[in-house]
């Protein structure tokens, strides 16, 4: 044990024992470091450990409020904020002509709650502009009443009060015109989202679209860090949290919910699981920062735990 420890204390021998360590966690295959049903059982315990932890809302809360006084401490827009050169890869990322089907950007979009939205939009808008078009009608029922006052009983004895003829006239055309308008928006959702999903979707458009993305991550660019603040803030991420763990434990208390998560880890595996981990890092062009920078705090962790009063504690019993 003595000459444990003394190896332990020595900082080459250390750095040696780490690298072994990560060589052989290299060899070994995806589905050897990380078991489905392993990995499957972690996982409902790390969902489980939440649900049941009184702490892990407030410590959410405290979190949100962290990163929005953060970002109130900073007047800065988003565009400052992140680095120019991170600004243009994304720019040259959402500028790339794409031209998804159709059909799923009608299934996405074309959903009752935006119609209903767009419905009242739409309406709102040709009601709006009803209105101005039939201002003449009213105008004429104002100009007209002086002379109705001045034709008194003979057009009274006849026809009514003329004021009263051309009010109804306005209030009638008022009327056929939101019937009207409430027909037209109604024949016309479809169009309007038919001509979204061809904004979208048709390959002939597709610089368009991807000119309304930049122009929209401008957009997003340009918000301050105070706005983005608010909106953190506005949206409740501690209240979405609680109702996100009532959902989660219903469906955790369900029978499904184990073959579901094994299901969920085996899809994952399904590429990577009977693949060395070596070849996997190789093909993303990682293995050579992994095995340096692994090596590295590995044997800093494996220092700390050497170093550490538990350790000689341990080594002494």
């Amino acid at each position: 044990m003595d000459a444990l420890r003394a190896k332990l204390n020595d900082e080459k021998a250390v750095n040696e024992l780490a690298a072994l360590c990560l060589e052989v966690w290299l060899d070994k295959t995806v589905q050897q470091l990380a078991p489905v049903d392993v990995v499957t059982s972690i996982t409902r315990q790390v969902i489980d450990g939440w649900l049941d932890s009184p702490t892990a809302v407030a410590a959410l809360s405290r979190s949100v409020d962290l990163v929005v006084n953060e970002l109130n401490a900073n007047h800065k827009p988003l565009k400052d904020v992140v680095a120019r050169d991170v600004r243009a890869a994304l720019k040259d990322v959402v500028g790339r002509p794409f031209s998804p089907d159709r059909k799923l950007v009608l299934t996405i979009i074309d959903r009752e709650p935006t119609r209903d939205l767009v419905r009242q939009l739409l309406l709102d808008f040709v009601l709006e502009f009803g209105r101005k078009a039939s201002a003449p009608v009213a105008g004429v029922a104002k100009g007209l009443g002086t002379f109705a006052k001045l034709a008194g009983d003979a057009v009274k004895s006849r026809t009514g009060t003329l004021g009263s003829l051309v009010g109804a006239v306005g209030s009638e055309v008022e009327r056929q015109m939101e019937k009207r308008a409430v027909e037209f928006v109604d024949a016309a959702l479809s169009g309007v989202f038919g001509q979204l999903a061809d904004a979208v979707s048709d390959p002939r458009r597709a610089t368009e679209a991807a000119e309304l993305r930049v122009a929209m991550m401008d957009g997003v660019l340009e918000l301050t860090l105070p706005q983005l603040a608010r909106e953190l803030a506005n949206a409740d991420v501690p209240g979405g949290a609680e109702v996100l763990r009532g959902g989660l434990k219903r469906w955790l208390a369900s029978a499904a919910s184990d073959d579901e998560i094994k299901r969920i880890t085996e899809f994952v595996a399904k590429d990577l699981g009977a693949r060395k981990l070596r070849d996997v890092l190789d093909e993303l062009g990682l293995l050579a920062v992994v095995k340096a920078r692994g090596a590295e705090q590995l044997a800093l962790r494996i220092r700390e735990v050497v170093g550490s009063e538990a350790f000689s504690a341990w080594a002494a019993s």
